[in-house]
């Protein structure tokens, strides 16, 4: 990944690193979009990355009434998302995907909804049919440039990850050029199974957060969410 963030401490790097994890999250999956109601409210932004059908979007819309920028690189359905919120404009579409630098990727479509779709997922052959070209945006410059332009006092109200993948370039990018301490929540699925090393990274990223941020929920190497801590500050 070419992201290495020190650990705070080594008895908890390895206590982190005999997690499991925790399936217990999808009866209660709401949680993703419930969890916020005292933190979020029709002032709040919100950047999404993986935009998919527009399913959480529609649901912090709905609960939030938030402003939404939401990145989704696959073609088809960042068009999807575009006329689906074409009627709304607090709603902003971006058809692109973000990493740790900007590139274009080939990827292979995966899912019956593109929900499996990864740029770290291997190709299955040349030859799919499946398989397309995608534009991914530097994550520093596309945050940078959002607290500048789109918030009046540089501080993003939520991040919300669900890229397969990309959590871990995005998250890693985003502590070492000390930008979380910008962002009031940040909420990420966790995807384990594209990276043989995806453990020690989850847990370097866990003791990077606890430095600003305090747990909101948790299950652990699946869906979890972290909010400022109240008594950090930042210097906007």
């Amino acid at each position: 990944m070419g992201y290495q963030i020190p650990p705070v401490t080594t008895k908890k790097f390895e206590q982190c690193l005999k997690w499991r994890r925790n399936d217990a999250f999808w009866a209660v999956d709401s949680i993703r979009h419930k969890a916020f109601q005292k933190l979020l409210n029709s002032s709040s932004l919100i950047v999404e990355i993986g935009g998919n059908t527009g399913f959480d979007t529609s649901r912090f819309v709905s609960l939030y009434n938030c402003s939404i920028i939401s990145f989704e690189p696959l073609p088809e359905m960042s068009k999807g998302l575009m006329e689906k919120f074409r009627t709304n404009p607090k709603v902003e579409i971006q058809p692109y995907g973000l990493g740790n630098h900007a590139r274009t990727v080939e990827i292979e479509r995966a899912g019956n909804q593109n929900e499996g779709t990864s740029i770290f997922r291997k190709l299955s052959s040349k030859n799919s049919t499946k398989i397309q070209s995608i534009q991914l945006l530097d994550c520093v410059q596309t945050i940078e440039n959002i607290r500048k332009t789109k918030t009046s006092n540089g501080i993003i109200d939520m991040i919300s990850m669900n890229c397969e993948g990309c959590e871990f370039e995005v998250l890693s990018a985003l502590v070492l050029n000390n930008l979380a301490q910008y962002i009031r929540i940040i909420q990420f699925g966790s995807h384990m199974e594209f990276f043989r090393e995806s453990s020690c990274i989850y847990c370097q990223i866990q003791q990077a957060l606890e430095k600003t941020h305090k747990v909101v929920y948790q299950y652990t190497m699946l869906w979890e969410a972290w909010a400022i801590q109240t008594n950090f500050s930042s210097n906007t």
